[in-house]
């Protein structure tokens, strides 16, 4: 069942790619995450309120480090779609993997399992051939997304110390109105690039990503780590990309290659050799 919600998080996150795409063509980068973060703190309420949990100081800060975690993902994610594509934005996030890695050496000051690197390495490379995406030529909106990279690991390895299955719904409204909140600040700060929605296929790509690919998505991930771990969470969230591609070839006309679905194949490979050596510990 972890399994399962993990994967349906990776759907809806695969999608955002699309999803933001199509918003940034009539509003801002920040404008988008503010109104996104909105929908997926107000869809919350009703669940907050009646299911009331006791808020303590430990709790409030929790969901303070990690909003401003997430805030800095979905900045860097975001403005790096507003210049490159959502394949190659896709690809370029898969290296949180990397990252995860030195995260995990750093702390445990152990060298990764040689299978560790080994089915990373796979899953980077499935990434490159399903993406097609090695000739990246804007590197500024290369350089947002490897940020975003970065923050998903810290995120993953922080989100693994703090949640639990109790806490799981309460540290997922915290980081939701948080990140409502950092994206507001920004705004009130820089008013200029504050732009409303007209169009309802904005409002639409707005509701979409707060409801499905934030709160929904979010709260699925903090109910499968505890049980999960960070690194098979890690593995799992390779397929983010997979669908991705899948829905940026669907709703944005991008390339499918043969080689593609080769990629996708060494992706799912290394998913169930990580599953199976896991399960042996």
């Amino acid at each position: 069942m972890p399994r399962l919600l993990m994967i349906l998080a990776t759907v809806f996150w695969g999608a955002s790619y699309l999803i933001t795409k199509w918003a940034l063509q009539e509003i801002s980068t920040v404008s988008f995450l503010f109104f996104r973060y909105a929908v997926a703190s107000v869809s919350l309420v009703p669940l907050f309120l009646l299911h009331p949990i006791s808020l303590n100081k430990q709790l409030i800060k929790q969901g303070i480090y990690l909003s401003l975690l997430q805030t800095i993902v979905m900045f860097g994610q975001t403005m790096g779609l507003a210049t490159i594509s959502a394949s190659l934005s896709s690809f370029v996030t898969g290296f949180y993997i990397v990252f995860g890695l030195l995260i995990r050496f750093f702390v445990t000051k152990k060298l990764p399992d040689v299978f560790d690197m080994l089915t990373s390495a796979m899953c980077l490379g499935g990434l490159g051939l399903l993406t097609n995406s090695f000739g990246a030529t804007d590197l500024v909106g290369v350089g947002y997304t490897f940020l975003g990279a970065l923050f998903i690991a810290i995120y993953i390895y922080v989100l693994d110390r703090y949640v639990t299955p109790a806490t799981a719904f309460t540290l997922t409204f915290l980081q939701m109105v948080g990140i409502m909140t950092s994206f507001g600040c920004v705004l009130l700060l820089q008013h200029d690039t504050f732009q409303f929605p007209h169009q309802l296929s904005t409002w639409g790509a707005i509701m979409l990503a707060g409801l499905g690919c934030s709160s929904l998505a979010h709260f699925l991930h903090a109910k499968a780590q505890p049980k999960l771990g960070a690194f098979k969470v890690s593995i799992i969230l390779m397929l983010e990309p997979v669908f991705a591609t899948l829905f940026a070839y669907w709703g944005l006309d991008e390339r499918l290659y043969p080689m593609s679905f080769v990629g996708i194949g060494m992706i799912l490979i290394a998913i169930a050799a990580i599953n199976w050596r896991l399960k042996k510990i």
